[in-house]
């Protein structure tokens, strides 16, 4: 019966492919006395070593090419692909042929297990698009990647389109995007459009983006397409094949910016969108090149109006599958065309139109009409090879050079430009804008003619040409300005008196619509550097002027070289050293922070990050010079997470992430340039508090779920090191420029002249104490333009010059004074299971600390023992490590009059006697009945007093204190038992 059954298929082997599918290899058996017409692969889940159910049949028949080739060479081998199954699972798998004879026996199980999910996510989602609005026809976007690649490498992205005014279902854009910038070009003049994008890895593609506010293209009749192309208007219109086809974005083209990391082609290509039933955003099939059968999901995501994100189905497996008769070969793929090669002298230049011309990767071609050829541009940020990275600040043109910016935006009727610039060659153009690329129309141009500059401007009736009367200088910088007001306009070079001038006809004002270059328009300044972190959309073969200002510069004692110009350079000093090279020391006192020097200073985090994943306040004084700056940074570079504190236009602004949104909480008012200036921010959870000076306090929310910030980088005050790598939420966008006279965060001053800080080109601020003001080892305190001496015990005087020669029997305390004792006899009176004190005092504040000891800083449970004045009334408080007790007594003891005070403690129970107010009792909780610390002893005050007592305590006491008796029999000589103190001096009656 058997020897006629068809044996075993042979060498099975299984692979687990990703997380829902896995590879299934053979050989056919090796006996077939007939003929085998397929095979059967048979699986089941594994639980606890058993099959979970009946086992699932994958048929695998093969085709009739298949019965009549390769049955009886023993050879032939089969593969095929299991989809559709559950992450992280195990499976139990056997292989039988089936023929005419019937069903052969299976193959002995093998078990194989479906990869876990963190070995096949996709990655996550990027940030939300941001939209800058080009023309009536363009769009620039631009996104980050998201917080996570997932479990392999981001291979590009997929943008969607939707029109919120015209459209109730989104348009994907099927081309993949190898960048993180792009222009979409040929869109519908006065026409709202919003975006998603999704970041692809070989897992799939992320859930879309955050959709971005709309942003709508500019009037057509006010600012000139520049593109003569027909819009699709119909509702349907049909592919090729005549299948129905959405061609809603068929004139849609698309020119990436900027090259995505491990990609290197530039991409511009005719798009048009997916086709399919309702919006469908991307639409993923697992297949492998060897893959013979696939039940792997389809996803598909669909949303109308807006974008959703589709959970993936519960898989399903599939029972059919098309037979591979041999062992698979890839299909062979078809070579990219060669690069056309170019004839002459001069690069990338070409006799052929671009139609038949085939350009290097990161080149894109532009006809030649003056020679009737074409030539290959290097895109933005490509160099003049076409093949280095160059990061554009300071932009070189070579003469077939050029770069664009956004049309010029309300200035039909007038306008001014301002352009710095240095010419090698005697001709060339500068800038133009106009109605369209071929001064045709409306325009404005300012070009080099024999070193002379002629500024040349048409309203629509006749064009004025302005030429100035002095000629450039080859080699040397000059500077440029250009006005136009109507018909009249004027140019000046230099400081030559300005040549004026005006254009035929009544029309007075010019349509703009083609891309712009400048440096200065209308007083602002162009930022050269590519958008989204300058304002260039595109450019052509552009180098780097400032590459080699840095080449011979030395800068001394760690300084760095920067070139801050096209042909200037500044030395970055670390802190303590100043100088064009870094070649003088100094004492940094008091930080002044300037942002043509690039200045800032970093100090490390006081303590674990884990101490501020779900609270942190900072504090900061400072005066502005300038309206926008950043004030202080962090961020994590592993994930979403920063906060930043910056300047924008004189506002405050305070800007955090948790990880799943930012927040902006923003000062109502802006603040004063040249005034002095109380900052209060903070964060708990995910909400947020920001008050500057006087002003109402302002709170927002984050985003989403997160509620914790962990940042790993430094505090950065006053600017970062790199504008080009913060967050592109943070807000930070250039230098502070003024004096930061303090930074705390929850209560811990935060160092910026001394180590561990660092820094880079700090002065020290016009202020007394850089002066040193205060003698015999006394502290200079800034107060804004003040300041106030902290004397050490035995001086006093507002410089600390005066020496205290009498004993003082009865110390007189400011506020900020104190006495600490160290004395073994002292202290343990002041620890264990009881403790008994006596004081008199009086005092002329309602808020003061009489006296402390505990740990330093205190943490939630640290034992300590408190007495001290809050809001006029007398509190003694104490923590045994089980929790807080207080005994108070309320009275106006802040009335300057001397009072007695005994704080008595006794295991967990206190009592506390006032005057003849009569005893007051307490109790602390828990168990615990001893105060164990190892603090000294402070008396009227103490150092960092908000800090250290956990900001029980704001201040000292603002009186004096007569006696202090501990045990009831030892008394105390308050100055001379004391082993240190502060801004002490004798009490006056």
């Amino acid at each position: 019966m058997y020897k006629d059954r068809l044996s075993p298929p042979l060498d099975i082997q299984l692979e687990a492919l990703n997380c829902t599918a896995f590879g299934v290899r053979w050989r056919m058996p090796r006996r077939h006395v007939s003929t085998i017409t397929g095979y059967k692969v048979f699986y089941t889940e594994v639980r606890s070593g058993r099959p979970a159910s009946s086992p699932v049949t994958l048929e695998v028949p093969l085709s009739l090419e298949s019965l009549t080739t390769g049955q009886f060479d023993g050879q032939a081998s089969f593969d095929v692909e299991v989809g559709g199954l559950r992450v992280g699972t195990l499976y139990r798998v056997s292989v039988g042929a089936y023929g005419w004879a019937g069903e052969g026996r299976p193959s002995m199980p093998r078990d194989v297990r479906t990869a876990s999910l963190d070995k096949c996510m996709p990655p996550s989602p990027p940030t939300q698009p941001g939209v800058k609005v080009v023309s009536d026809t363009e769009l620039a976007l631009s996104w980050q990647q998201g917080e996570s690649e997932g479990s392999s490498p981001v291979l590009h992205f997929l943008v969607a389109y939707i029109r919120p005014e015209l459209d109730t279902e989104w348009t994907s854009i099927r081309e993949p995007i190898a960048a993180n910038s792009m222009v979409l070009k040929g869109l519908n003049p006065d026409t709202e459009y919003q975006f998603v994008v999704r970041a692809v890895n070989t897992h799939g593609a992320s859930p879309p983006s955050a959709i971005n506010s709309p942003a709508r293209t500019l009037v057509a009749e006010e600012v000139g397409s520049g593109y003569s192309r027909g819009y699709i208007t119909g509702p349907q219109s049909y592919d090729e094949d005549g299948f129905d086809a959405d061609d809603s974005d068929y004139d849609v083209y698309i020119e990436e910016l900027s090259p995505f990391p491990a990609v290197t082609d530039d991409r511009k290509s005719q798009l048009r969108s997916q086709t399919g039933t309702g919006n469908v955003i991307y639409r993923r099939t697992t297949a492998a090149p060897n893959t013979t059968a696939t039940a792997a999901p389809t996803s598909a995501t669909t949303s109308a109006p807006a974008p959703t994100t589709t959970p993936a189905p519960t898989p399903t497996p599939t029972t059919t599958a098309e037979p591979t008769p041999a062992t698979p070969t890839p299909r062979p793929s078809t070579p990219p065309p060669p690069i056309t090669q170019w004839k002459g002298p001069v690069p990338r230049f070409y006799d052929l139109p671009c139609e038949d011309t085939v350009c290097p990767p990161d080149s894109f071609c532009i006809n030649d009409y003056d020679s009737g050829g074409s030539r290959c541009h290097c895109s933005l940020g490509r160099g003049v090879t076409c093949s280095e990275g160059v990061a554009v600040q300071y932009p070189q043109f070579y003469g077939y050079s050029h770069m664009t910016f956004e049309p010029l935006k309300n200035s039909y009727q007038t306008f001014q430009i301002t352009l710095e610039f240095k010419t090698e060659a005697e001709d060339g153009l500068l800038l133009y804008c106009g109605e369209n690329e071929h001064a045709r129309g409306d325009y404005a141009s300012l070009a080099l003619i024999r070193r002379k500059l002629h500024f040349r401007f048409n309203c629509g009736t006749g064009a004025a040409q302005i030429v100035s009367d002095s000629r450039v200088v080859l080699g040397q910088w000059h500077t440029v300005t250009v006005y136009r007001d109507g018909t009249s306009g004027w140019l000046r070079l230099d400081n030559d008196t300005p040549v004026s001038g005006r254009s035929q006809g009544q029309y007075t004002k010019i349509t703009f619509r083609t891309p712009f270059f400048s440096v200065s328009v209308n007083g602002k300044g162009v930022d050269m550097r590519p958008w989204p972190r300058g304002h260039a959309l595109s450019g052509a073969d552009i180098g780097e002027c400032s590459g080699s200002v840095c080449g011979g510069v030395t800068c001394a004692n760690g300084g760095t070289c920067f070139a801050h110009r096209a042909d200037g350079y500044i030395c970055l000093c670390p802190l303590g050293f100043r100088g064009t090279h870094c070649q003088e020391s100094f004492l940094l006192s008091l930080p002044s922070f300037n942002e043509t020097l690039r200045s800032y200073a970093s100090a490390p985090w006081p303590q674990s990050s884990r101490q501020y994943l779900s609270f942190m306040e900072f504090e900061v004084t400072f005066r502005p010079a300038a309206p926008d700056g950043t004030l202080l940074y962090s961020e994590d570079t592993d994930s979403r997470d920063f906060l930043s504190i910056a300047l924008a236009a004189g506002h405050l602004e305070f800007r955090f992430d948790c990880g799943t949104g930012a927040a902006l909480i923003r000062s109502e008012e802006p603040v004063s340039v040249g005034a002095w200036h109380e900052l209060r921010v903070s964060r708990t959870a995910k909400n947020g508090i920001l008050q500057v000076d006087n002003q109402r306090p302002v709170e927002s929310m984050a985003e989403g779920a997160f509620t914790q910030i962990k940042c790993n980088t430094p505090l950065y005050i006053g600017g970062v090191p790199n504008y080009d790598i913060t967050k592109s939420s943070a807000g930070v966008l250039r230098p502070f420029s003024g004096n930061i006279q303090k930074v705390l965060l929850n209560d811990r001053t935060i160092p910026l002249t001394a180590a561990p800080a660092e820094g880079v080109n700090l002065e020290n601020a016009v202020h007394p104490c850089v002066d040193q003001p205060c003698a015999n080892g006394g502290t200079c305190r800034p107060k804004w333009d003040e300041y106030e001496c902290d004397c050490p015990l035995g001086y006093d005087g507002r410089h600390c010059q005066k020496a205290v020669t009498e004993a003082i029997e009865i110390p007189q305390f400011i506020g900020r004074s104190y006495l600490t004792y160290d004395n073994r006899d002292i202290l343990k009176r002041v620890s264990g299971s009881r403790t008994n004190a006596f004081m008199r005092f009086k005092s002329t504040a309602p808020d003061g600390l009489l006296l402390w000891r505990g740990g330093s800083p205190t943490g939630p449970n640290s034992d300590f023992l408190s007495l001290g004045l809050q809001d006029g009334a007398l509190v003694f408080s104490y923590n045994l490590g089980s929790g807080v007790g207080t005994v108070m007594v309320n009275g106006t003891f802040s009335d300057g009059r001397w009072h007695r005070v005994k704080a008595v403690r006794d295991g967990q129970s206190g009592k506390l006697t006032v005057d003849d107010y009569g005893a007051k009792t307490g109790k602390s909780p828990g168990k615990m009945r001893q105060l164990n610390t190892n603090g000294v002893l402070y008396v009227g005050g103490m150092k960092e007093i908000s800090l250290h007592t956990n900001r029980q305590y704001m201040r000292g006491l603002v009186g004096c204190v007569s006696h202090f008796t501990l045990s009831t029999d030892y008394h105390l000589s308050l100055v001379e038992d004391a082993a240190d103190g502060k801004n002490i001096n004798t009490c006056s009656n």
